[in-house]
């Protein structure tokens, strides 16, 4: 996996290699922000918590979370993969 920058016009720009850690069972503690920090409003910060708990016993326990002005922490553990989903 490879994190791209995407600007404005569209062009993307390759960043760096993202490091694969995955634990089987484990439990994961994510942090990610806006496009540069960008201060979300109260419905564009319920859009990304509502995104967040989608998949929250589907593809992932969710114990919590937190949506800030402009960055995200929540605490997951994925449920186990099967060979033929996603």
């Amino acid at each position: 996996m490879f994190a791209f920058l995407v600007f404005g016009d569209g062009k993307m720009a390759y960043k760096k290699p993202l490091p694969q850690l995955e634990v089987k069972g484990g439990t994961y503690f994510v942090t990610f922000n806006t496009y540069d920090r960008l201060e979300l409003n109260y419905e564009a910060r319920k859009l990304v918590l509502d995104c967040c708990l989608f998949f929250h016993e589907k593809r992932y326990f969710l114990y919590t979370g937190v949506v800030m002005s402009d960055h995200v922490h929540l605490l997951i553990k994925p449920y186990e993969k099967s060979e033929n989903k996603y």
